[in-house]
């Protein structure tokens, strides 16, 4: 079994690894035989079944982009005594990653709902947490984040990316970058250990993408126009409509059309 516990940073250990078929499947089968615990993070040069938010695929250059999943304890996810939901995990790494792309790109970086990074309209990172639960205990999280570093051609799968590289001109060193992201996310979780939740949620919505703007969306079906308002504590996104009614939906209740 990995010596690592709780009190382990996000990021160590630290395994680079040349190919597999997804890291967070990686990582989560790690968990799994006892060979990985909190802070654990796995980066990959290339992987060829990645996955995105809703079952997408997640496809990049071999080597040119942030392909990374870390190991997240629910045992962590803990303020004044009591225990968080999953929906905490979700700013959390959102937030870490928005951080530390702003850092490269820029103050027009922003957090689209539920955890994407955008730079101006293009996507620039995607974020996956896949949880693992017995009956209704949590026992680990999975955070599996996307980065896109150095490449600047892409094919079909991403609408509108943009990566670092095309953004400021310069190459990076995948891996520093990566280690600098587990950081991030490790800074963040101090912040909700010491601040509690309600920190984490005022700083994923000061930087929420398209809030108070006007957008088009698709929900069940039906395509409205409605302001995004804010995120709620529970996750939701609540909006409101021409009609100036409120409405709070749940990630998968909503499609984005613009």
């Amino acid at each position: 079994m990995a010596s690592a516990g709780l009190n382990t940073p996000i990021g160590l250990p630290f395994t680079e690894l040349t190919e597999v078929d997804s890291t967070n499947i990686y990582a989560m089968n790690q968990v799994k035989t006892n060979l990985a615990v909190h802070g654990a993070a796995f980066l990959a040069q290339k992987q060829w079944a990645g996955k995105g938010q809703m079952g997408k695929a997640w496809a990049a250059e071999s080597g040119q982009n942030i392909l990374l999943s870390v190991v997240l304890d629910p045992k962590k996810l803990v303020f004044d005594g009591l225990a968080l939901e999953p929906s905490v995990v979700s700013m959390l790494v959102a937030i870490g990653c928005f951080n530390f792309f702003v850092t490269y790109a820029g103050d027009e970086t922003r957090i689209k709902w539920p955890n994407d990074i955008y730079w101006r309209d293009r996507k620039a990172a995607g974020i996956l947490i896949e949880n693992s639960f017995r009956g209704a205990n949590w026992q680990w999280s999975i955070a599996g984040m996307g980065v896109n570093i150095n490449q600047t051609e892409f094919g079909t799968e991403i609408t509108n990316p943009v990566s670092l590289k095309q953004i400021t001109g310069k190459t990076f060193l995948v891996p520093e970058l990566a280690k600098e992201l587990c950081h991030h996310v490790e800074a963040t979780l101090q912040i909700l250990q010491d601040k509690g939740p309600d920190a984490l949620l005022a700083l994923y919505n000061y930087v929420l993408y398209k809030k108070g703007e006007q957008v088009a969306l698709e929900i069940e079906g039906q395509k409205i126009t409605a302001t995004i308002c804010r995120v709620l504590s529970n996750g939701y996104l609540e909006i409101e409509t021409e009609k100036g009614i409120k409405q709070s939906h749940a990630l998968g209740a909503i499609q984005w059309l613009s």
